[in-house]
């Protein structure tokens, strides 16, 4: 049978994922976050994050979710940080360009990668601005995806994503941010049907209007916790969330009735990158 490669939602039981393995994992300064870290000597245990990162693919395993893997090498030491190269869509993967030369070149290994697996790519990719999946993987509802700008993905990225799902009937919102808070995905986080965690001072107000008139309810955090990943979480479907061993959003998430996994993974969110960052869905459930 041929793969479904399609994402209705941010919220629907996931079936399918593509990770990176952390075999050549390295900090980069592309972010406030790794850059504090940095220059306040953060540096890699390379044997402990390959560690953290197969107790984090064991979630996966464990809850019967398959996963698949994109290709990685030295040259590429951000590529388990799956994300950034695209957006998956309801009509198959809209491939994005990555803005800092850092990581460039992680679409088209990306893209090679999904071709080998099988996976439905739309064939037009976007070829102007940047465009990086950290600020476009939100669906608000089947037909309504929210990019952000800022940091990383751009107005022209904006505009071609705009241009190339108008041709299947989706829209893209935009919502701009501070270039501080490096991606949307640090600030705002769909966990369940309809509830989201978010930091109300990193977004625009018109973005809580957006979210309010399609009846989202919202667990608010001071910005501290976008600054230390707290907000990067991958719903799993269920009731289910992806978070990590210390995450303070944790206790909240239960409250909500939420079951929470949290594996050890502070090598990887002291340089910026949470469950969300280091995913990729690439089925789920309606």
């Amino acid at each position: 049978m041929p793969k479904t490669t399609a994402v209705f939602n941010s919220t629907g039981k996931l079936r399918r994922v593509l990770l990176g393995k952390a075999t050549h994992f390295r900090y980069m300064p592309l972010s406030d976050v790794a850059r504090d870290n940095l220059d306040g000597g953060a540096q890699v245990d390379l044997k402990a994050a390959i560690q953290q990162h197969d107790k984090f693919e064991g979630v996966f395993r464990q809850l019967g979710i398959e996963t698949s893997y994109v290709d990685t090498g030295p040259e590429l030491p951000w590529q388990s940080s799956t994300r950034d190269f695209g957006v998956n869509t309801p009509d198959g993967i809209l491939i994005g360009r990555m803005r800092y030369i850092e990581r460039k070149g992680e679409e088209v290994v990306a893209m090679k990668s999904l071709e080998r697996l099988g996976e439905t790519i739309l064939p037009r990719q976007v070829s102007r601005g940047c465009l990086e999946g950290g600020d476009t993987f939100f669906w608000l509802d089947e037909n309504t995806l929210v990019m952000a700008v800022g940091n990383r993905s751009t107005h022209a990225g904006y505009e071609n994503a705009r241009e190339i799902l108008a041709e299947y009937g989706r829209r893209v919102l935009l919502v701009e941010l501070l270039s501080k808070w490096n991606h949307l995905d640090i600030v705002f986080s769909p966990v369940a049907d309809k509830l989201a965690v978010i930091c109300e001072e990193a977004v625009p107000g018109y973005f809580l209007g957006m979210l309010d008139g399609l009846g989202w309810k919202l667990i608010k955090v001071p910005r501290e916790y976008a600054f230390k990943t707290e907000i990067n979480l991958l719903a799993l479907g269920d009731d289910r969330v992806l978070s990590f061993r210390g995450n303070r959003v944790n206790e909240l998430l239960k409250a909500h009735g939420l079951r929470v996994y949290d594996p050890e993974f502070s090598l990887f969110t002291v340089d910026g990158g949470g469950p969300h960052c280091n995913s990729f869905e690439l089925e789920r459930e309606r």
